[in-house]
């Protein structure tokens, strides 16, 4: 699976910490609210006591009675004219739909902190309140996916925070920082603020930030892996639950130290972890959010198959589809199809696999474009933020520069300087940009290369089903069961060629190791068919040497060819796949116990000059060796 979907880091966690004054409630206060607003006149009082208590009800997962209040409140505080209440509504409105699931209701929330934040400025209110109006406008675009203005909003909090010296609810934005930082790759400064906010968090005067501020360095500690201390971080924050009113999250947390566990090959901790998680899905204590059932389900069947318990993963994923299918998440149907596909598979229900395979293949597809679209605007948030940066620091320079306006030299030399800077920026920007090109270009040109094998193969598939319709009316079941068999074998051509170039352009597959294991996961099923023991071993220091995505293409098809050949032509018991570092070269060894062939006859049939070609690409030597009935040896040798 290709998501870690349990990581309780930074900002994730702000979903349901959404609060404007961070009281802290128990049952016997929120009665005591409910009894006054019964009795209660129709003032300002009434309508602060309003929104403490919609906060207490949208905090125990009671979004419909908190939107209920909020709107019979908003008709009071306008009645009132009572500016400060007004705004608390809407705030808390805000926090409503950011709760609520889906991605639908976030413009929704973004609105009602706009609302709030026009109605402090206009009013001059306090400081403390135009930061909860900005930091819920960032919470709701980050989670739009609209990095660029999120971080305008939480360093504005961050601003305000420090010019006022404000001590209330000041956490949040700095874990907002550190989470965007993360998403451009600026992992230095995503730590740094993840260490502030830290510290923060215990001088807050909202002390539900501890919370949130453990939480974080949990994250933090599992980037380093440091499973166990991470684990100890989750145990401390437990008790938050409860004291806090936020039982839903012993859910996340013991995701979490499942996830932990199994991270330190500990899976009878893991599983007991899970199991409370999935325990708290269906108590009565508190409300259960979907996703939370979704996590939980995916988190169980991602960890039965694993640990090769099939029979089990299957009503787990089966669950967490139907849950993601009701959310309308494809993302997480995304994965639970592909673990529905890989189980059915390893059960020999392949009819079952095959229909999962393609509905994993028909969302990726969609979620493709989305995803270069994402990456493309990430990209523009990050030169838009290191544009800003550069503005930021020349302001600085010529604030200081004013201090030696007398010195006009030193003032010319200062403004060539920063000159100098900028003029480095651009150049570091523009060969970055032209990396990109280059990318893309090959990209283009692996789509056109698998556009003529896919277009050929589709126009194959529309004449045979034309064929067979007219078989049929021929009354030739026996034939068109023949071109139906032939419709079949080119749809898996097709969902194959497909899923090979989404593989390759995945950066998560940038690794030797990565190479070497899909290697081995195409080799694997075909070699059992045939009856041939594979015998695979990839040397562990493989996952450090990352790889272009040319060379990731070309080693990938040389081993594809080099399997192919051994299936179709060697009769061989015994085949042997190997990945190796040799004198700080990568060294790739096919090797079988077959029939073996004259070398010199059969370089056409085998592709061996292709493969050799592709080789030459790469910077390396294949050296093939074979004698009849001795077996076949191909040895791929290059620099890493």
């Amino acid at each position: 699976m290709k998501r870690n979907r349990h990581l309780l880091c930074g900002l994730v966690v702000l979903l349901t910490i959404l609060t404007c004054k961070g009281q802290v409630y128990t049952v016997s206060g929120a009665d005591s609210l409910r009894r006054f607003l019964q009795t209660a006149k129709q003032d300002t009082v009434n309508v602060r006591a309003a929104c403490q208590y919609a906060q207490w009800l949208y905090r125990i997962r009671e979004l419909d009675k908190a939107d209920s209040l909020l709107k019979r409140t908003e008709v009071l505080a306008v009645r009132l004219h009572d500016a400060m209440g007004l705004q608390q509504v809407y705030s808390h409105f805000g926090n409503v739909y950011m709760l609520r699931p889906g991605s639908t209701h976030l413009p929704k929330a973004k609105a009602y902190f706009e609302k709030a934040r026009q109605i402090i400025i206009r009013n001059h209110l306090p400081p403390a309140e135009l930061l909860l109006a900005l930091t819920g406008i960032g919470e709701a675009c980050y989670f739009s996916h609209q990095h660029e203005p999120a971080l305008t909003y939480f360093l504005a909090s961050i601003r305000l925070t420090e010019q006022y010296r404000l001590t209330n609810n000041v956490t949040r934005a700095y874990l907002g920082v550190s989470e965007i930082m993360g998403i451009l790759g600026r992992s230095k400064e995503r730590d740094d603020y993840a260490q502030k906010a830290y510290a923060i968090a215990y001088h807050d005067q909202n002390k539900m930030m501890i919370f949130w501020a453990e939480g974080t360095m949990t994250a933090l500690l599992k980037r380093q892996h440091n499973y166990k201390e991470a684990i100890n971080h989750l145990v401390k924050i437990l008790p938050y639950t409860d004291q806090l009113l936020f039982k839903s999250w012993k859910i996340n947390i013991y995701l979490n130290i499942g996830d932990c566990y199994n991270q330190l090959n500990q899976p009878a901790n893991a599983l007991r972890a899970l199991k409370l998680a999935e325990q708290y899905t269906q108590g009565t204590s508190f409300r259960a959010h979907d996703m939370d059932r979704l996590n939980v389900s995916f988190a169980l069947g991602q960890h039965y198959l694993t640990h090769q318990n099939y029979r089990q993963a299957e009503p787990y994923f089966l669950k967490s589809l139907k849950i993601a299918q009701q959310l309308k998440e494809p993302l997480d149907e995304l994965d639970a199809s592909e673990g529905l596909s890989k189980v059915y598979a390893k059960l020999h229900q392949y009819d079952k696999a095959y229909h999962f395979q393609m509905t994993f293949s028909k969302l990726n597809d969609s979620l493709f474009s989305y995803k270069a679209t994402q990456k493309t605007r990430d990209l523009l948030t990050k030169a838009e933020t290191e544009k800003r940066d550069a503005q930021v620091k020349l302001l600085n320079e010529q604030k200081q520069s004013a201090q030696f306006q007398r010195n006009a030299f030193l003032i010319g030399g200062l403004l060539v300087l920063i000159l100098g800077v900028l003029l480095s920026a651009w150049l570091l920007n523009r060969a970055k940009v032209r990396r990109l090109q280059e990318a893309q270009t090959l990209r283009q040109q692996i789509a056109h290369d698998l556009h003529d094998e896919v277009g050929s193969t589709l126009s194959s598939i529309s004449m045979l089903s034309g064929h067979t319709d007219t078989l049929l009316r021929q009354n030739k079941p026996e034939q068109a069961q023949k071109t139906v068999q032939k419709i079949y074998t080119d749809a898996r051509h097709i969902l194959e060629a497909i899923d090979e170039i989404i593989w390759t352009i995945n950066p998560g597959n940038d690794s030797l190791h990565r190479i070497a294991l899909r290697l081995q996961e195409y080799a694997q099923p075909l070699m059992e068919s045939k009856g041939i023991v594979l015998h695979f071993s990839a040397d562990s220091s493989l996952d450090h040497y990352p790889v272009s995505m040319e060379v990731r293409r070309n080693l990938y098809l040389i081993g594809k060819e080099a399997i192919n050949n051994l299936i179709k032509y060697s009769q061989a018991t015994q085949a042997t796949l190997r990945f190796e570092l040799q004198n700080d070269q990568l060294m790739v060894l096919i090797e079988d116990n077959g029939r073996g062939f004259d070398t010199a006859l059969a370089s056409q049939r085998t592709g061996q000059s292709s493969m050799k070609q592709r080789a030459l690409a790469m910077g390396g030597t294949l050296a093939v060796q074979s004698t009849p009935g001795q077996g076949t040896r191909l040895q791929l040798i290059m620099n890493p």
